[in-house]
């Protein structure tokens, strides 16, 4: 297995929460505040906190090397799928009414507040659901069934909620 990067998501999380506490200016914690929504977010989407190895695949970068075929949808790759769950392509109305649409989340786990555990459960995540059947062992096209989609769904708005609530005590917000 390769090592991270030493720049990566992990480390950028970090120094920006220390640079939101700074003494910076308005302009440099707005830039930075977006960063830190990003990098949140990608935190807690399963396939950015992993890449799964096999004898074929030296590593398929998060889902980007597998492709599968939604219900009633084109051909994507699984990553893009994973990015796409919650609505990548929303007007922002849409994305405010979508986000008040999120569960509670869960308070053991927004109260978990070290970043590396952030990423640890988005890799188990990924380990038990989003690479597991229909999903094999090749590149695809993977055709994702009914309770794949619906199971998926569920993960992501459990996750987003999670890192809402996170993104708020991280930034100070709460």
């Amino acid at each position: 297995m390769r090592p991270p990067d030493p720049v990566n998501a992990l480390t950028q999380i970090k120094a920006l929460t220390t640079a939101l506490a700074s003494n910076a200016s308005d302009d440099v914690k707005s830039y930075d505040l977006v960063w830190l929504i990003h990098l949140v977010g990608d935190a807690h989407q399963p396939l950015h906190a992993t890449s799964r190895f096999t004898a074929d695949d030296p590593g398929n970068n998060g889902g980007n090397a597998e492709t599968v075929t939604p219900m009633n949808a084109a051909t994507e790759s699984l990553h893009a799928f994973w990015d796409g769950l919650l609505g990548d392509r929303l007007t922002p109305d849409q994305s405010v009414s979508m986000a008040a649409s999120l569960p509670q989340p869960d308070p053991v786990r927004a109260s978990r507040g070290d970043p590396e555990t952030w990423f640890d459960e988005s890799e188990a995540a990924a380990e038990a659901f989003a690479y597991a059947p229909p999903i094999g062992d090749g590149d695809g096209p993977y055709n994702l069934t009914d309770g794949y989609q619906q199971k998926a769904i569920e993960i992501a708005r459990a996750q987003a909620a999670v890192a809402g609530a996170r993104l708020a005590i991280r930034s100070g917000a709460d």
